[in-house]
Formats: structure tokens, C-alpha cells, sequence
């Protein structure tokens, strides 16, 4: 009933607190999935028939917000008047550090990141082809895939960023 006397923005809290525990599934539920294999190819990543990585973000019709990943409702704003978008392919690194001590498979130590796109999105993501030392912030960075692990059903691929070239 509280919902209902609020309006959109309470439906859209209450849909985006669906979304944080597991899109309605029991949180145990979503706790015990938490290793699924998911395909590189998805919701915020989309492959090219020619295989280049390409990053989806989410853009708000109401605010106008721009968000990576994309999600059913606005982060800013909580309107569900959203829609997928192609990100930029190149960026710029804001911020790294080198992790150590990561979940099991992973491979460590490796780089992860912030990267600033064009489009006023920061992306979070692992730095490959490069040593930390060589790193500088504001540098071009491009994005590619990387394996990052292991487990029981193979290799873990994901999205990442390498220096650009030139």
C-alpha cells in the first residue's frame, strides 16, 4: 500500500532493491549462484561478429544519467525510462592498483582500475598489458578481453583496458 501512495519513484526503489537481491530470487538463492558461469557476450558486454569487445551502458530518458552497467532502473533518478547504449571502446585510466589476494581461480596479482569514458562514464576494470610501474593516470587506454581465471568449467574471461598504441 506504501508503494501505491508514492508513486514511481517508491515503484522504482522497491524494483531496484529487487535487481540488488538477485532480481527477486531469496538472497541465498542469489548467494549460492554466485560462481554461474556467465557468458562474455551479455548484458553489458556484446561481441562483435568479428569478435571486438564492446561495453553497453545504461542512459536515463527522464535525467539523463549515463551509467555502466546498464540496469532496469536509474541510479540517479530511479525512473525505469531507461535504455542500453554502445560505450566508447577508449578511455582514459583515473585511478589503478595492483590486488594481491583475490577470489580462488583468479589469476594475482593483476591491475584493476577506473577508466573514464567520453561519454562521462567511469568503468571498473581490469589493466592488461602493462607493469603498474609504467602506468600513468589520464593515460589512453583502450578496451579489450582478458582471461582472469579459472574454475571448474574452464577459463574466466572478461572485459578489460591496455594502454592504446601510438
Amino acid at each position: 500500500m506504501a508503494v501505491e501512495r508514492c508513486g514511481d519513484a517508491c515503484r522504482a526503489f522497491a524494483r531496484l532493491i529487487q535487481v540488488l537481491q538477485g532480481r527477486g530470487r531469496p538472497m541465498a538463492q542469489t548467494a549460492e549462484n554466485i560462481h554461474e558461469q556467465y557468458p562474455l557476450d551479455g548484458a553489458a558486454l556484446r561481441l562483435a561478429t568479428d569478435g571486438t569487445p564492446k561495453l553497453i551502458g545504461l542512459e536515463c530518458a527522464d535525467c539523463g544519467t549515463r551509467a555502466f552497467p546498464p540496469a532496469p532502473v536509474c541510479p540517479e533518478c530511479m525512473s525505469e525510462n531507461v535504455r542500453d547504449f554502445e560505450l566508447s571502446d577508449s578511455g582514459s585510466l583515473y585511478t589503478w592498483s595492483v590486488v594481491h589476494v583475490a577470489p580462488k581461480g583468479w589469476n594475482v596479482p593483476y591491475i584493476a582500475g577506473y577508466v573514464d569514458l567520453p561519454e562521462s562514464v567511469r568503468v571498473f576494470a581490469h589493466i592488461v598489458g602493462v607493469d603498474a610501474v609504467d602506468l600513468e593516470m589520464d593515460m589512453a587506454v583502450t578496451l579489450t578481453t582478458t582471461v582472469v581465471g579459472a574454475d571448474e568449467n574452464g577459463t574466466v574471461e572478461s572485459y578489460a583496458f591496455t594502454p592504446a598504441m601510438g
